[in-house]
């Protein structure tokens, strides 16, 4: 055992050099770069308000930048609870959620083209 971690060690230490980079060769350009270097988990950017946040009085309002086309939020199970369509150009609306019980729910709003933004909000 102890004569093996040496060896493993040489041997990255050669790869690194083999490959022409410095150790470790991990960088978002190098071939031999972790898989998750270059994985970007970001949405489209949206310039979306959903407020207030947390709701006390039973609706938010949705105010976006660019016109949506549907609205549905959903349990912290994956339950949907609201779903929603809207014609084309709507920018701003209100949603009631009075009948919703206390806790965390995702708000997901589709725009043209499938892009969606979600957010997450507490309902007290």
């Amino acid at each position: 055992m102890k004569r093996i971690l040496p060896l493993a060690a040489i041997f990255i230490c050669w790869a690194a050099t083999a490959m022409g980079s410095e150790f470790p060769p991990y960088g978002n350009t190098h071939p031999v770069a972790p898989f998750f270097a270059g994985f970007s988990q970001e949405q489209p950017e949206k310039t979306v308000e959903i407020f207030p946040n947390p709701v006390y009085e039973g609706r938010i309002t949705i105010k976006s930048e660019e016109s949506f086309r549907s609205v549905q939020v959903m349990n912290i199970t994956g339950e949907l609870v609201v779903n929603r369509e809207y014609p084309l150009g709507t920018q701003t609306e209100v949603i009631e959620l009075e009948n919703l019980e206390k806790g965390i729910y995702l708000v997901r709003i589709g725009f043209e083209g499938k892009v969606t933004h979600t957010e997450k909000i507490m309902v007290k």
